[in-house]
């Protein structure tokens, strides 16, 4: 049952099925960088370490920009047909596959090389030279199997993220590479907010891919997120889905694991644990379990507006079933939590301390009284770590200091102004998510890009679009969440660091009040 020489051979067949998904994969990221140079006319193919966009402006007497100007039929010759109407929002759309290609094989190598470091350490520990402690409560087959296991998930969703990004044998876009193009975008513009505040590094990546619902993967080697979108959301257009407005509040999951608060140079997560402490809120305090939730919420809310809680609102009356009135000791209690949003949103005023969404917050929390049929504040709720049911007002109450304490975290990316103006002299919530929907995608939020188009890049900049990523090692990531050497190190923290702390999934519902890394 555990085998030392059975945990090597699984491991070993999990690093070689990664090393043939980079192999399988290159021949697609060749073919993308080859179509880039075939846009502008290129003709011959190019070696596989050429630049393409060098490659296509040494065929060009113009600006790649103008040249994507031209009529269909003013284009050479050597132009497929498929590539003579692509305009810039096309050529946009391709090279940003292609950067995902890129990242993915990027990633590949960095889980491959955090999975050997930390499969090496608990081999030699375990079964090699037998020095570190085993705890009967957690023992070394679960942490190897946790392992093995967390690696596997990663593989699985890089290798569908690959996959459904491969265009047609004309060099079409697929509809789901459509789709996750335009969701790499809207994720990308949400997390640029806290890039710009310094909360989380430049090279933070985000890739998309499609699966059965909406889910925040979160790696902790790489500054990388994977955000699973549902196949509902499959769409063309230049106007995004409903579908998208979790992305948000997935992205707020990796900025608690991984941002850092620019005053105190802790993690989010440490920040706002600390602040916590300060405020007297203690480690075993209940409201710390929905910490993560409701930043997440936050972060959510700040950047998107009243559309966010009318988002949730929708989701969770989707989702009305035998744990919507539980603590699951992760996730707020779903009956209430729309009411956490609005006070969430209430707090956030002008430089005169106006309300910038009172009007929209009270419409919002009356839609939301109406859909359940009952006054949730005015109900009573068992919560984990509590002896007795507290009210949902009571609940409500006893939250406002944690809010506070997160939104002063966020203090650099608060709106100053009212951005969100749909419900204006309405009372017609729905209004905010035609708001959103009309919200038309930029063709041209990559700099770089826009310089090969307007002929202005430098050589250095030509090769900078193609940048690749950097890793995280597994001992880099040790030390920053556990502060603590190896040896100091106890069995049960190490298989929290395998579950969670920064490798886990991250949804915005609850699955049935489970508590695993799933929810």
């Amino acid at each position: 049952m555990d085998d030392p020489k059975d945990w090597q051979k699984r491991m070993d067949s999990l690093q070689i099925a990664a090393d043939e998904t980079a192999e399988v994969m290159l021949p697609v990221l060749e073919s993308h960088a080859l179509d880039i140079a075939r846009v502008f006319g290129v003709q011959d193919k190019p070696d596989a370490d050429d630049n393409p966009f060098a490659v296509a402006l040494s065929v060009l007497d113009k600006t790649p920009a103008a040249f994507l100007e031209l009529a269909a039929a003013q284009r050479p010759a050597a132009v497929p047909e498929a590539y003579r109407e692509f305009d810039r929002r096309d050529f946009y759309q391709l090279v940003k596959e292609t950067l995902q290609l890129i990242y993915c094989v990027d990633l590949l190598t960095a889980l491959s090389t955090f999975t050997d470091e930390g499969f090496k350490f608990f081999m030699d520990g375990f079964y090699t030279k037998k020095n570190l402690p085993i705890s009967p409560d957690v023992p070394p087959r679960t942490l190897m199997r946790t392992l093995v296991d967390q690696a596997s998930f990663d593989l699985s969703v890089i290798q569908h993220a690959i996959n459904q990004r491969r265009r047609q044998l004309d060099g079409q876009a697929m509809l789901q590479g459509c789709t996750l193009s335009m969701a790499d975008q809207l994720a990308w513009l949400s997390m640029e907010l806290a890039v710009d505040a310094g909360y989380l590094p430049a090279d933070t990546r985000i890739i998309t891919y499609l699966a059965k619902s909406i889910r925040a993967r979160l790696v902790p080697y790489s500054h990388t997120l994977l955000i699973s979108i549902p196949y509902s959301a499959l769409h063309s257009g230049i106007n995004p889905s409903r579908n998208y407005l979790a992305i948000p509040h997935e992205i707020g999951h990796h900025l608690y694991w991984n941002g850092i608060h620019p005053e105190s140079k802790l993690t989010m997560r440490d920040h706002l644990l600390k602040k916590a402490g300060e405020a007297e809120i203690k480690s075993d305090d209940w409201r710390l379990n929905w910490l993560e939730e409701i930043f997440a919420d936050s972060y959510a809310l700040v950047l998107a507006g009243p559309v966010i809680v009318l988002d949730f609102q929708d989701m969770l009356d989707d989702d009305m079933s035998d744990h919507f009135r539980e603590d699951t000791d992760k996730h707020p209690i779903p009956e209430i939590r729309p009411f956490i949003q609005t006070n969430i949103l209430r707090q956030l005023t002008d430089e005169n301390g106006t309300g910038l969404y009172d009007h929209e917050c009270k419409q919002l929390d009356n839609n939301w009284r109406s859909w359940i049929k009952k006054h949730p504040l005015k109900a009573s709720y068992p919560l984990i770590g509590q002896s007795q049911p507290m009210l949902g007002q009571a609940i409500l109450d006893d939250l406002a200091p944690l809010i506070t304490i997160i939104l002063d975290t966020l203090a650099d990316i608060l709106p100053e102004e009212k951005e969100y103006t749909g419900m204006e002299n309405s009372n017609d919530v729905s209004l905010l998510f035609t708001e959103f929907q009309s919200y038309e995608m930029p063709d041209d939020d990559l700099e770089l890009v826009n310089s090969f188009l307007d002929g202005k890049a430098t050589d250095e900049e030509e090769e900078a679009i193609m940048e690749h990523n950097t890793e995280i090692s597994f001992w880099e990531h040790v030390t920053s969440v556990t502060h603590k050497k190896r040896d100091e190190i106890k069995t049960a923290e190490w298989m929290q660091l395998l579950r969670s702390h920064g490798w886990s999934s991250e949804g915005p519902l609850s699955d049935g009040g489970a508590t695993t890394t799933g929810t």
